[in-house]
Parts: C-alpha cells; sequence; structure tokens
C-alpha cells in the first residue's frame, strides 16, 4: 500500500476532530483551571476550534486545485 490518500486523510481527520468534540471522559470535570480561572471545557473547545480551523486551512491548501495551463494572471 501507498499511502492514504488527501481523502482518507481528510476522513480520518474529521473523524478524530468529531469524537473529540463528544468530549465523553470529562463530563463532569471542571478543573484544571487555566490561568486559575479559564474553566477546562472552555479551554478545551478553543484549543478544538484552533485545530479545526488549522486543519480546515490546511486542506483548502492540500485540495486547491492548480490553475489550468496557460492560465495568466
Amino acid at each position: 500500500m501507498k499511502g492514504y490518500s488527501r481523502d482518507h486523510i481528510f476522513w480520518i481527520a474529521i473523524a478524530v476532530i468529531s469524537l473529540a468534540h463528544v468530549d465523553f471522559w470529562a463530563w463532569d470535570k471542571i478543573h484544571p483551571l487555566l490561568f486559575g480561572w479559564v474553566p477546562y471545557h472552555l479551554w478545551f473547545d478553543g484549543v478544538l476550534t484552533i485545530a479545526g480551523a488549522l486543519f480546515f486551512f490546511w486542506w483548502g491548501i492540500q485540495g486547491w486545485p492548480d490553475p489550468p495551463e496557460g492560465f495568466e494572471k
């Protein structure tokens, strides 16, 4: 097997981000507090949002088609 195609990587990443979004392992967790006042779920959602944004940025760069031959700006 040569490796995963872009489509496989995309769907695996979507599955991982979706499963991380469920947050079933810390349903009743309040601590640790970030900087002493930011609750766990708030910074977890922030990290998840940043990870999703970086993923879609990468996906846009990888998935954008090359311009056709002879295309002039």
